[in-house]
């Protein structure tokens, strides 16, 4: 007791918590990965010792939870939606856990069952277990959860220090500069090969499947056999031969909510540039691509996509020739008295050679094209005159720095004027700029340059760069050059949606804060079954201002969360 006191004494108000309280806290946060440990190695001197640290990245996807449960509906519907949220309410559990809980949370109500007996009840919930079942095998192989494994809660940089120190200590002698950059590749190989093995299990058998689906037992070893090889080629069949893992834990895959966010705001842009039609192109394109192991935001370009095998996935009732000039289309027909209209294959050249810029020799093309070509084939496109490659890919990291540059100029052009906006443009296209030459270009007056540069350069959005002519570094000898530091930018714009966020929160708070009572009298049980008799006109028209204000407030939210996600997830 005496400790306890002048331990308060010493430290004044600091609460010390107690160490039960801290160990539980730790366990739920690794249980929703929020929180990643690491024990240094036995030859260290903290060796027994464990340690902890934030996973950041885990923390932010709080905010786009609500995200994740819309396209989880839109992908399987309310059965998905509801896999989804328990696990992201739980943060991993077992896949027989899952089954369980939804299959006796049936959403059919009980009265509804009427005089069925329990033989009929368990018949119910038997089938409500297997479509939850088949739901999740088709979920894991699609890559919307993923199994759960102990080499996930361990810090990345952990890994790798440990086996770069394995490596040096198993050769003899100075590490070179040269052995150092070999390690540190082999270190980069085994890492994706353990992240490979962990998300895909072990590949030796060449029956083996994904970790977490296993095959279903059968009775004749022969037809067992046939379904396997009939399953290599068809998916349908394969999602009958295989049956979830009761045992494996399982998690949400984030990184497929991430490319489907992904592929929504590329399409938004295509569309905003040229028309919802070559919007709609441009998702099929999107949705022609297999996402890979690596993290989304890691994918500078996506796999290589076939013109003729585009086609085929474009429906027929589609009618993408609508978002080209007719005259365009026909024009290579007008020579001739043919009438017939352009293949399917033929219009996805057209829309290719119009993302990809096929027309224009620039030199800043490969770094503004939406999609780039991968073959020497080449095919007509429907206007006749272009050829373009058979074969082509989306260069993603392209299109979302464009999309973040856009971002960053209308904030600019919002805050400081349209004026600012064009010298930020500039600076961005043309590079390192003095003065005179920003003057020069963007047609503004020097005073009015030199005022907006140094706004910019206060708020953190324009650098400077001394060139000096001499040694002496004189200040009138020296060259000062703007130029846009974009990662500085991405920072300093995140770093305002962050508070943007903060403010909405508050807003919100507040907003329930001044209706505290009319909001607890409408939670009561038989205020909500009688709103209209137990409430006045007045409370009932408090409430609905404070839902439409209380909307309001969601909707700059999912939009600001929408921005954070580009810049946080995009900004290597």
């Amino acid at each position: 007791m005496t400790s306890t006191s002048s331990s308060k004494e010493k430290g004044g108000s600091k609460k010390v918590l107690p160490v039960r309280l801290v160990q539980q806290a730790l366990i739920v946060l690794i249980q929703h990965h929020c929180v990643l440990h690491s024990r240094p190695a036995n030859d260290s001197v903290m060796s027994g010792e464990e340690y902890f640290e934030i996973h950041t990245d885990e923390v932010l996807c709080r905010l786009r939870f609500g995200t994740y449960l819309y396209l989880a509906k839109e992908w399987g519907g309310k059965d998905a939606q509801d896999i989804v949220r328990l696990l992201l309410y739980h943060g991993q559990m077992r896949a027989g856990d899952v089954i369980d809980t939804l299959a006796c949370t049936s959403s059919t109500p009980s009265h509804a069952f009427g005089d069925l007996s329990t033989s009929q009840h368990a018949g119910l919930d038997a089938q409500r277990a297997a479509e939850i079942r088949a739901r999740l095998v088709r979920m894991l192989q699609e890559s919307l959860v993923r199994p759960s494994t102990p080499i996930q809660h361990v810090s990345p940089q952990d890994r790798q220090l440990a086996l770069e120190l394995m490596l040096r200590k198993s050769r003899k002698g100075i590490p070179t500069t040269k052995s150092l950059r070999e390690i540190k590749g082999k270190v980069a190989s085994i890492i994706h090969e353990e992240d490979r093995r962990d998300w895909e299990g072990a590949t030796d058998n060449a029956d083996d499947l994904r970790l977490g689906l296993i095959h279903k037992p059968t009775s004749d070893p022969s037809r067992d056999k046939r379904a396997k090889r009939r399953s290599n080629t068809d998916v349908s069949a394969a999602r009958d031969t295989v049956d979830i893992d009761p045992e494996v834990w399982l998690r949400v895959h984030y990184d497929f909510f991430h490319i489907r966010m992904r592929n929504t705001i590329i399409t938004r842009a295509v569309s905003n540039k040229y028309n919802a039609v070559t919007g709609d192109v441009m998702r099929y394109m999107l949705d022609a691509d297999r996402p890979g192991i690596a993290p989304c935001e890691r994918d500078e370009r996506s796999r290589p996509i076939s013109v003729t095998a585009l086609a085929h996935r474009i429906p027929s009732d589609a009618r993408i020739q609508r978002g080209l000039d007719r005259r365009s289309i026909m024009g290579h027909n007008e020579s001739s008295n043919k009438t017939s209209t352009p293949s399917t294959s033929e219009l996805v050249a057209e829309y290719v050679a119009i993302l990809s810029c096929n027309d224009s020799i620039s030199s800043t093309v490969r770094r503004t094209r939406f999609l780039a070509p991968c073959s020497s084939g080449t095919m007509t496109s429907a206007g006749g005159g272009t050829r373009v490659s058979t074969t082509f890919s989306v260069e993603y990291v392209n299109i979302v720095e464009r999309i973040q540059l856009r971002m960053i100029r209308d904030v600019v052009v919002e805050r400081f004027g349209s004026m600012a906006g064009r010298i930020f443009t500039i600076l961005v296209e043309k590079g390192k700029l003095e003065e005179k030459h920003i003057s020069k270009v963007g047609l503004i007056s020097m005073s009015e340059t030199r005022d907006i540069c140094s706004r910019l350069f206060a708020a953190s959005i324009l650098s400077l760069q001394e060139v000096p002519k001499s040694n002496e570094r004189n200040p009138q000898r020296t060259f000062f050059l703007w130029f846009v530091d974009v990662l500085k930018c991405k920072s300093w714009l995140l770093d305002q949606l962050y508070k943007t966020l903060v403010q909405l929160s508050r807003r919100r708070l507040y907003e329930q804060s001044q209706r505290t009572l009319l909001l607890q009298k409408s939670e009561r049980t038989d205020v909500r079954e009688d709103a209209v008799g137990l409430l006045t006109g007045w409370e009932r028209k408090e409430l609905a201002s404070l839902q439409s204000v209380q909307e309001a407030i969601t909707v700059a939210e999912t939009r600001v969360v929408r921005d954070v996600f580009l810049l946080q997830h995009f900004s290597t």
